[in-house]
């Protein structure tokens, strides 16, 4: 029996997949916040696809999960089947990471330690760094745990949290550090009222003497307060005028770190850009 021959293609065989995964990526970013709902043929016209084309990539997509179909309307729009990877890929955005760039800049800026700390337990804990170049400044070590109801960065997770949660992690007795130590729980929720109104929170030697910082939320893609960015030096270098000078980069390197997390411009947020008082929504949400 002869085997026919055949010249050889000089079509690698992964094209024709790749350009379908590109095709149907194009039509996924074709929808928008102002036309969430497209038809096939204008999906075929702003890309220049074939009819065919498209309605059988949306076919594939629609079976995936990807898009939805308008049973009345017949056209398409974004599926749930992206909202579950999307959130899968922002839990696991490392935040370490994303943040670290933007701690360079705002250590260069302000000449002072900067730091990332999140919530663990009943505590603080610093998770990435970027210190002063100075002689004389903050260390802020990597892994060191704080308490909360006398450190900036403490005092913006608990001004974010349900009443609830803050009974939850609040002892039933506040410890004093220095005699600047808030200790009055009273004075302590009036205190976390005026850091969700600013959107920022200051210790002015609270906890360790000659120690000021201030901090400010950066949040996730479901407008969380995951953790804080703060400002840490020596009370003399941030005196008040320094602080107000401060605040808007802190900030603005807290809202870029957010932004990378995935957090929505307006979506959990209030008008001065921080995240939303719990107490404005149903508890343990």
């Amino acid at each position: 029996m002869m085997k026919e021959n055949r010249a050889p293609s000089t079509k690698r065989p992964t094209d024709s997949g790749i350009q379908s995964v590109q095709r149907a990526a194009a039509i996924l970013r074709s929808f928008t916040e102002a036309e969430a709902e497209l038809g096939v043929t204008v999906i075929s016209e702003r890309l220049g696809l074939h009819k065919s084309t498209v309605s059988r990539l949306l076919s594939t997509l629609l079976q995936e999960g990807f898009v939805e179909q308008n049973r009345e309307t017949g056209k398409y729009r974004l599926g749930l089947g992206l909202v579950s990877l999307a959130g899968y890929a922002l839990e696991h955005i490392d935040l370490r990471r994303v943040a670290h760039p933007h701690l360079a800049s705002l250590a260069e800026l302000t000449q002072e330690t900067i730091n990332v700390t999140i919530l663990d337990g009943a505590e603080c804990v610093n998770i990435e760094r970027v210190a002063s170049p100075r002689l004389i400044r903050y260390v802020g070590s990597l892994g060191r745990r704080t308490p909360l109801h006398c450190t900036s960065t403490g005092k913006v997770l608990l001004a974010y949290m349900t009443p609830a949660e803050r009974d939850a992690v609040l002892p039933p007795k506040l410890t004093r550090y220095t005699t600047k130590t808030i200790v009055d729980r009273q004075a302590l929720e009036q205190a976390l009222v005026e850091i969700r109104a600013q959107g920022y929170g200051v210790a002015r030697e609270e906890f360790e003497e000659d120690l000021t910082a201030i901090a400010a939320p950066i949040c996730d893609h479901l407008g969380r307060v995951r953790a804080t960015v703060s400002i840490s030096g020596p009370t003399y270098r941030l005196e008040a005028d320094k602080i107000e000078a401060f605040v808007g980069p802190l900030r603005e390197t807290a809202r870029k770190i957010s932004a990378q997390l995935g957090c929505p411009d307006n979506n959990g947020h209030s008008r001065n850009g921080s995240p939303i008082d719990p107490s404005d929504a149903d508890e343990g949400k």
